[in-house]
């Protein structure tokens, strides 16, 4: 295949998968969107770290909202469902970051289901915008972006060239 069949917005590292079905490079525009999704993975993690800071303002808020009912807990029971959420959140918190790279790195290497999975939990991430102490919005923001970037006409064409690289030769 010659540079001139190439369309003028698409590199020639970005071509279709020749006769043997070798890599085939992503385009700048999946590079620049999983970029954005690491930032995306950052931006989690620092929102958790502060959750994990703040911590002890839960604990007070939590005595204040069982007082003003009129229900009383022991400091142990308390201590135990503070502790709980806390783990709860580190173990979630963890594998989300942890899930939300990997698949961005699926996507990377051309995985069309990999694409789709970053555009749902994008979709869904929009509920949570206002969480994450204002990093929730600007984490919407850059997933939003980076999912736009992967679905432009460079990047169509590079995860059908993956898959046509993947098809067995006859």
């Amino acid at each position: 295949m010659s540079d001139s069949n190439l369309p003028p917005s698409y590199p020639a590292a970005s071509s279709p998968a020749p006769a043997g079905g070798a890599p085939v490079a992503p385009p700048q525009q999946v590079n620049i969107a999983f970029w954005l999704y690491i930032v995306g993975a950052a931006l989690s993690l620092i929102s958790l770290i502060i959750s994990l800071a703040t911590i002890g303002s839960l604990k007070g808020d939590l005595q204040r909202q069982l007082a003003a009912q009129g229900q009383q807990i022991s400091d142990s029971a308390l201590n135990a469902t503070v502790t709980a959420s806390v783990t709860v959140a580190i173990v979630f918190g963890i594998l989300y970051i942890a899930a939300y790279v990997l698949f961005a790195v699926f996507m990377r290497r051309g995985a069309n289901w990999a694409r789709i999975v970053l555009l749902i939990v994008t979709v869904l991430s929009l509920f949570g915008i206002l969480g994450g102490f204002g990093l929730g919005a600007a984490r919407v923001v850059v997933g939003v972006i980076a999912t736009i970037l992967i679905f432009l006409k460079p990047a169509n064409e590079y995860f059908s060239a993956v898959k046509a690289s993947k098809r067995p030769r006859a």
